[in-house]
């Protein structure tokens, strides 16, 4: 279930019982008067600056009883302000203190995966601080009442928001979410529930005191369990609160601990400083911005600014190595890779350019010198990023570790009062450190006798930001005198399938110096064992999967408790085609920039801003207006000749001699739905208008009953998510720079994080299509395991395109950079295996097909040869379930890179190979 949506629920409910009690449904202020008495509450307005208020613009104090509010705006301002407070006493315990940072209730519960966002909102003070926002926009105006408005009274949002008096983005975002996002369901799962029994290892390892202390913990051994014991004997014992620091990696992680640890301790979870380490040092540079030469709030860009960045830099560099005219995207690419990796090791454009000069210096032959040189061509656009960046008042992503971690490094008095701020610091994920990382967390933990840290080295999987699980097993020579132990319970999986990945372990690189896996399944021997599934080919392999999922479903396993997981994406997009092609609904986005309802709004974009009309060929040919080929080439030849922007030309398309009836109607129905619409708005207000205002497409699409046409819904939903945040880079109108963003992102194939299906979406009951890199920290019922075939997995070894200069990698001295990728690689690979292998509960099913396309052999994965005999099932003849007679073959969307779109295909929206400017293909 969506972690809001108990919230939401009783915000509904307060609306409910008080509209009962004779409040009105539709005035703000009248539900804030009841709330209050309903609470037996004081509501004191005061003028803003008011020294009550404590710098604040609302505050409830639990000791009197009393909500003081700023008394600033409109009627629907100050009932907001008065709601995110009653937020606060219904859902937390003890007072609060909401500055306008805290205050917007309009804001989406998932924070988008670009810019300040990513790092900033997973800190426990935020979490509470948007569950008050959620209570207090569900209070005034509940979903399901906004879409009744919408719906049977036919409001649009502008009319819903002038009727409430509440401010229309949070009306627009209450209509999103009530008709984009399927409503919430009571939960309905196949685990059968059990008493686990207490694991003695996670009480040791909670009470360890006095020297650092290293927790191994393998799969399902309740490692978050443990460190939320960890920290309530601190509370327990005295600590304070604001002492303790828990850093972690994930989004998704420092969310959950802080849900769990407002559970565990909720009057004291406000004041634990928890988040991952971008946020913790997004907080340092903050805090210590003059130290950096920095503004107190400067400008984060993400890998899609550093591509803006880059552009404007790369043609006017000499370049020999990094020049591809063909493919810019590539290049793109590599270097940002270059620099983000560089940043990882620590490593500043100063000593990158040495390292490059030394590895030139010292080169023997050609084959010595050219990778030499290549460093150096990449140290030479790395002084100039960092001096582009520098001159906007900018940061990036790798900034928020190196920069604190250096600043940390070199001023002791600094040094020392971060320390004394954070005497318990407490690591989750362990093994993603890399080497900046590892580099803050020494700063700030010192001799690190109050550090604690637990990971799995054998789940270490992010090789490309640098993690390794190599960091595990320095703990010991980072730290000396640290203790280690390991959890010896696991709890998720039965006897076979946990038996299955501890067999695995002693063969895998990164058990090296770790503790011998040794785990017992508290679940106990399970009904089946794994299962290696063998088909012919892949069609068959899908046909395989298909009649997989639906033999599970039969015994039981409801579709929401299964999971398919892949190497890679493209695979993925294939399955989820072919099981969708089957009747099997599936819980999958895929590249979400290539779908087709977002490449609609996209060229609806793209039209607001399209000096020649190109984005007609997409738009007007919609189902909404059906035009067809003929009429519109007219009408963009008009608006050519006429040279004016379409937007502001589409009220003269239907009097264009020639038209067909149905091309006069359906640019007149165009131009309706998009008059007075400004190319001057953010894509968001103009999506919202349009959506919301003029048509009722969000309507229709929350309307729709299958999971297919659901899937759909939350695809925009996603898109009109991410669209909200603005680029802090590029110039132009706000729209043209939210495509220039969509096509940095996909020209650095960094859209991965808005793959993720929302959590509000997550209950729906359909197969979870993820990769492995996905998966990691959750678990199905059953698990799927296509693609088990060399080289599919373990995938090759690409090589690096832009290999790092000679002793800038720790520990890559002894033996060649290359070599040191090539374990690394073959490393991550195993802990792939080990981690797909682990989300399974109780069904885990290994697939593969014999044959390549062209009808050679594939050869079965090395991994097989890892599995001792007797431990996996070969099933002789696996099920299948063909397509249905006289079903077409699905035709997956593929991943492709921007530049390499097709101008030809009947459904692409392709972007021109020079910069920021899309076409629109003929439909």
């Amino acid at each position: 279930m969506d972690g809001f949506e108990p919230i939401r629920l009783a915000a509904k409910r307060l609306h409910e019982a008080l509209v009962a009690d004779g409040a009105n449904a539709l005035d703000p202020s009248s539900l804030v008067d009841a709330a209050i008495r309903h609470y037996d509450l004081e509501l004191v307005w005061l003028p803003p600056g008011d020294p009550a208020l404590k710098n604040a613009r609302a505050l409830f104090d639990e000791q009197s009883g009393t909500v003081c509010c700023e008394a600033a705006g409109d009627v629907g301002a100050r009932a907001l302000l008065a709601a995110h407070e009653i937020g606060h006493v219904a859902v937390h315990a003890g007072s609060s203190t909401c500055t306008a940072r805290d205050i917007d209730p309009s804001r989406s519960t998932e924070a988008a995966p670009v810019g300040l966002q990513r790092v900033e909102d997973y800190g426990a003070r935020e979490r509470r601080e948007l569950q008050a926002n959620v209570f207090a926009r569900e209070f005034l105006l509940p979903r399901a009442l906004a879409a009744q408005l919408h719906r049977a009274d036919r409001l649009t949002a502008a009319a819903t928001a002038v009727r409430t008096g509440l401010p229309l983005a949070l009306v627009r975002q209450q209509l999103f979410d009530a008709l984009l996002l399927p409503s919430a369901a009571p939960e309905t799962r196949s685990i059968i529930a059990y008493n686990p029994r207490p694991d003695p290892s996670q009480d040791r390892a909670a009470a360890h005191r006095g020297s650092p202390f290293q927790l191994q913990a393998g799969p399902g051994t309740g490692k978050t369990r443990t460190l939320i014991k960890r920290v309530v004997s601190l509370l327990k014992e005295g600590i304070d609160p604001a002492a303790i620091l828990i850093l972690t990696f994930s989004n998704r992680a420092a969310g959950e601990l802080a849900e769990r640890l407002a559970l565990a301790a909720p009057e004291a979870a406000p004041r634990i400083w928890i988040g991952t380490f971008h946020a913790f040092g997004l907080d340092l540079v903050r805090r210590h911005h003059d130290r950096l030469g920095l503004s107190p709030n400067p400008t984060l860009f993400d890998r899609s600014d550093a591509i803006e960045v880059l552009e404007e830099i790369l043609p006017t560099l000499p370049l020999i190595h990094y020049r591809n005219l063909w493919d810019p995207a590539m290049v793109l690419r590599d270097v940002v890779a270059a620099i983000s990796r560089a940043k990882d090791e620590v490593t500043d454009p100063v000593r990158y350019r040495a390292l490059a000069d030394a590895m030139l210096a010292a080169a023997g032959d050609e084959d010595e010198r050219r990778p030499a040189e290549k460093c150096l061509e990449i140290a030479h656009i790395y002084d100039l990023y960092e001096h582009a960046i520098r001159e906007r008042g900018a940061v990036d992503f790798g900034d928020l570790i190196m920069r604190p971690a250096l600043l940390l490094k070199n001023d002791a008095e600094l040094r020392l009062a971060v320390q004394l701020r954070h005497r318990h610091v407490l690591v989750d994920e362990y093994q993603d450190v890399n080497r900046a990382s590892a580099l803050l967390l020494k700063a700030v933990a010192g001799d690190g006798k109050r550090l604690w840290v637990v990971g799995d080295a054998r789940q270490s999987i992010y090789r490309f930001r640098g993690a390794s699980s190599a960091n595990m097993v320095r703990f010991n020579s980072d730290y000396p005198g640290a203790a280690a132990d390991q959890l010896g319970l696991n709890y998720r999986s039965t006897k076979q399938i946990v038996d299955t990945f501890v067999a695995i372990a002693p063969r895998m690189g990164a058990s090296t110096g770790m503790l011998p896996l040794a785990l017992e399944a508290d679940r106990g021997l399970g009904p089946v064992m794994p299962e290696i599934r063998r088909y012919d080919t892949l069609d068959d392999e899908i046909e395989g999967i298909a009649a997989s999922v639906r033999e599970l479903e039969a015994a039981g396993v409801v579709l929401r408790d299964q999971a398919v997981l892949c190497r890679s994406n493209s695979r993925l997009n294939e399955i989820a085609a072919g099981l969708e092609a089957r009747g099997i609904p599936v819980l999958h986005l895929g590249s979400l920039f290539e779908r087709d309802e977002v490449r609609d709004l996209l060229a609806l974009l793209s039209l607001a801003v399209d000096p020649f009309g190109d984005a007609l060929v997409r738009v007007a040919a919609a189902p909404r207006y059906g035009a067809n080929l003929q009429d519109i080439h007219l009408a963009t030849r008009h608006l050519r000749a006429a040279g004016r922007p379409a937007l502001v030309g589409l009220t003269s398309l239907a009097s264009i001699a020639g038209l067909s009836p149905a091309g006069t109607a359906a640019f007149s129905r165009l131009a309706e739905d998009l008059d007075g619409l400004k190319s001057s708005a953010s894509a968001w207000d103009f999506l919202s208008i349009y959506l919301l205002d003029r048509t009722d497409l969000a309507r229709e699409m929350g309307d729709a009953l299958s999971v297919t046409q659901r899937m759909r819904a939350v695809a925009v939903w996603q898109f009109l998510n991410f669209v909200r945040e603005q680029s802090p880079t590029g110039s132009g109108l706000p729209i043209q720079r939210t495509l220039d963003r969509v096509r940095q992102l996909v020209l650095l194939a960094e859209e991965r994080d808005l793959r993720q299906v929302p959590a509000a979406a997550l209950h729906i009951d359909a197969v979870r299509l993820m990769t492995i890199h996905g998966s990691k920290g959750l678990e199905f019922e059953a698990v799927h395991v296509p693609g088990l075939t060399a080289p599919s997995f373990p995938a090759n070894n690409r090589g690096q395109r832009c290999p790092p200069p000679t002793g800038m990698i720790d520990g890559a001295d002894a033996i060649s950079v290359t070599e040191e990728a090539k374990r690394a690689h073959a490393n991550e690979e195993e802990c792939l295996f080990f981690v797909a292998l682990s989300r399974a509960r109780t069904h885990l099913r290994l697939h593969l097909a014999r044959k390549q396309p062209n009808g050679k052999n594939r050869s079965e994965s090395s991994f097989f040869g890892w599995l001792p005999a007797g431990l996996a099932q070969e099933i002789a003849k696996p099920g299948t379930l063909p397509l249905p007679a006289g079903s077409p073959r699905p035709a997956p969307i593929t991943v492709s890179r921007a530049a390499d779109w097709s101008l030809t295909d009947s459904r692409l929206m392709s972007y021109e190979k020079c910069p920021r400017r899309y076409l629109l293909s003929s439909r």
